[in-house]
């Protein structure tokens, strides 16, 4: 039935729409991974999107996505229309997304902008991803 030169890739049954909060004012989608060992995770990130003059609460949806589990981001930007997608310690392919998407770059994926970035627990003590994500914020939002 396939060969073996065909590509075959599982999509996710759920919707990041499920897991989200926020008031989404300027439509941005935060999504990252959930790390029940460390608790500060949300706080640190409101911080980072604070310096990017964001509200985690007003001005974004956010996802806090279980270990393990693929969603997929396209609703959000079907229905919700996101911009701008920030996404914490997730893979693409967890996402739904079958693209090379380079850590710290934004780039533009099906009408939005996305940014990958290492789990907010490794980004917190290392100040040069801090860094580069700082930039790559600062490109995006300032």
């Amino acid at each position: 039935m396939f060969s073996e030169k065909d590509l075959i890739f599982r999509v996710p049954e759920r919707s990041v729409l499920d897991f989200v909060s926020g008031g989404f004012a300027q439509q941005i989608l935060v999504v990252a991974a959930a790390e029940p060992g460390f608790p500060g995770n949300r706080d640190f990130l409101a911080k980072i999107l604070a310096a990017a003059r964001l509200d985690l609460e007003k001005d974004t949806l956010f996802a806090e996505v279980p270990a393990g589990e693929s969603i997929s981001v396209l609703p959000a930007i079907k229905h919700k229309h996101a911009g701008y997608i920030l996404v914490f310690g997730l893979s693409a392919v967890q996402l739904g997304i079958v693209a090379e998407m380079t850590p710290y770059q934004p780039q533009i994926f099906y009408g939005a902008t996305f940014l990958f970035a290492d789990a907010l627990s490794v980004l917190e003590p290392d100040k040069t991803r801090k860094g580069n994500l700082w930039q790559a914020l600062r490109q995006m939002f300032l």
